[in-house]
């Protein structure tokens, strides 16, 4: 289940895919996202989204857009639990297979062995679920003011 956001923010760029660059201000709400810190962390006022455009928005536009969150138990365990199931799994499949004679090193290299190809399918999984599905992306839902 997921459940909408929605924020304010200025038109960066318009870009031909019905698409815009958006630049927020991050709020209160920010500080309970899970996803904080991959946003922008250099820069801790601001943040930059990527959003459909189905208004045809111009650039310098203040904008309100809706964002779809998933439940935080989910992304918890995609990005945390299974990386360290997977680091553990490998440890025991090095260990018991001991392909270069040290089980130590063994274990070590099948854990980040495990870890990458758990890392590349959580990618796969991410941009086969999200990335194409349009509704998860950020949508412009209306034109708040013209240019400042």
């Amino acid at each position: 289940m997921s459940k909408e956001h929605v924020e304010e923010g200025v038109v960066i760029e318009r870009l031909p895919d019905r698409r815009a660059r958006i630049k927020l201000r991050k709020s209160s709400s920010c500080d309970d996202c899970s996803e904080k810190g991959f946003c922008n962390p250099f820069d801790s006022n601001t943040m930059t989204v990527l959003a459909e455009d189905p208004i045809g928005v111009r650039p310098g536009q203040r904008v309100r857009i809706a964002f779809r969150t998933e439940k935080e138990r989910k992304a918890i365990a995609v990005l945390y639990i299974i990386p360290v199931i997977a680091i553990i799994t490998g440890a025991f499949v090095g260990n018991a297979l001991d392909p270069i004679d040290n089980p130590d090193a063994s274990a070590a290299l099948f854990s980040v062995f495990f870890v990458i190809v758990t890392f590349l399918g959580i990618r796969y999984y991410s941009h086969k679920r999200y990335e194409k599905d349009s509704s998860f992306r950020p949508t412009i839902i209306e034109i708040v003011r013209e240019r400042d």
